[in-house]
């Protein structure tokens, strides 16, 4: 059962990365706008719309990529029972990711009104962000340790990675 919870911080950890890399920029960049509507006297209508959709893309993206993590970690502990050689992992990884990923686009899409730049460079980032999912699938289920930022630092850390099999 602990290996499953470390499944479960390592799926999540992933995620967060993955919803926050397209989301948290478009954040950055609202608050900053915000930021120099209120010290240039400008409307203070727009600077408080900015700081609400700063606001709504990093906690909307923070909750996007819990969600895309906890799937992510149930579908790979789930193919991990069946699935044994490393592609196999690394398939499932890029299909999860390329199916949850469109809850960031929502999340971007509802904070900045649908502004297409915006919603444009998050769309052309799900293939990169498929490509995370799918490098990082099989630390997210623990056959490797290759990646030391997904393994919890402290008592979970003793945990070692279960090795996966390339041959037949």
């Amino acid at each position: 059962m602990r290996e499953e919870g470390g499944t479960l911080g390592r799926g999540v950890r992933a995620g967060l990365l993955m919803a926050c890399v397209p989301g948290i920029p478009w954040a950055a960049l609202a608050l900053g706008v915000a930021l120099v509507e209120f010290l240039r006297g400008g409307n203070t209508e727009l600077a408080a719309r900015d700081v609400r959709y700063g606001v709504l893309l990093t906690g909307g993206s923070l909750l996007a990529g819990a969600l895309m993590g906890l799937v992510l970690a149930g579908g790979l502990a789930l193919a991990s029972r069946v699935l044994t050689r490393r592609w196999g992992l690394t398939l499932t990884g890029a299909l999860l990711g390329a199916l949850v990923f469109p809850a960031e686009f929502l999340v971007v899409a509802v904070g900045t009104d649908g502004a297409v730049a915006q919603l444009g460079t998050t769309f052309l980032a799900r293939p990169f962000m498929t490509a995370v999912a799918a490098a990082h699938s099989t630390d997210t289920v623990g056959r490797t340790g290759r990646r030391a930022w997904l393994w919890a630092s402290g008592p979970a850390r003793e945990q070692r990675p279960t090795p996966v099999t390339d041959s037949p």
